[in-house]
């Protein structure tokens, strides 16, 4: 079963591009492909594709350029491209760890879904150092889980509005209204760290009032520690951070 990575990129993210790319090379599951796809110029365009020969030997990557679009549109040109089975978005500016791919499609089919989400994730604070476990668990449901880590079958995906933020709340509202079914895989945040470096779509404060709503308290960060250091270590470079934090903020516990 193929799994088809899309990834959108653009200019001034080439040092996020490449942290990417990388954790897709490193990737355990092998049948895999990268799709890269960005609205920049030429120069940036002979930039990108240096990334994909670099590590292209661990699985096809691809780079398309496009004449630029919003976000969603972007998402949409990218995933009819894609030729696995399954489809999973590959943010430019996130880190993946190398069994990030292996674990959601294992609990995909496990349980005969048609998607599969993660419901707790890292979020890394890259100039502050700050790391926190978020969970979206105790959300309302059906909507408690992390969109962007959206892993899918091809011919069940939705069309991601046309728009240039929010597009995933819309494909993910489409996915609930099918009626498909969804695969919400709990406790695994290690697989997956979303990472705020101050040129994110959404602003800074939209990441605090994430963490400040949803970090594991001290004590449930301490159940964790164990498998989180494990984890952390095999990321490739590190996480720019040496300790995890509760939801307030007041205690810390080093991960290495």
């Amino acid at each position: 079963m193929i799994i088809s990575c899309i990834t959108i990129t653009q200019p001034g993210r080439l040092h996020l591009l490449r942290e990417s790319v990388g954790d897709f090379a490193r990737q355990t599951y092998e049948a895999r492909e990268l799709i890269i796809l960005h609205d920049g110029d030429s120069a940036f365009d002979q930039e990108v594709r240096k990334i994909a020969v670099q590590y292209g030997g661990a699985g096809p990557i691809s780079v398309h350029a496009v004449a630029t679009m919003p976000l969603g549109a972007l998402r949409n040109t990218a995933g009819a491209l894609a030729q696995g089975e399954l489809v999973c978005q590959w943010d430019d500016d996130d880190r993946f760890h190398p069994q990030r791919l292996q674990v959601q499609k294992d609990a995909l089919v496990r349980e005969g879904a048609d998607f599969c989400f993660l419901s707790d994730q890292l979020h890394l604070y890259r100039d502050a150092g700050e790391l926190f476990w978020d969970d979206w668990d105790a959300q309302p449901y059906p909507l408690n889980f992390i969109q962007g880590t959206l892993m899918g079958r091809r011919e069940k995906m939705p069309v991601y509005p046309g728009i240039a933020r929010g597009e995933d709340t819309g494909a993910c509202l489409d996915i609930l209204r099918a009626g498909h079914k969804i695969c919400r895989l709990r406790d695994h945040g290690w697989c997956y760290v979303y990472v705020q470096h101050g040129n994110n779509v959404w602003p800074d404060t939209h990441h605090r009032a994430i963490s400040q709503g949803h970090a594991l308290s001290a004590a449930r960060l301490m159940a964790r520690l164990g498998v989180a250091r494990e984890r952390l270590a095999e990321y490739v470079p590190p996480i720019e951070a040496t300790a995890l934090k509760d939801r307030s903020g007041s205690m810390a516990f080093p991960i290495r």
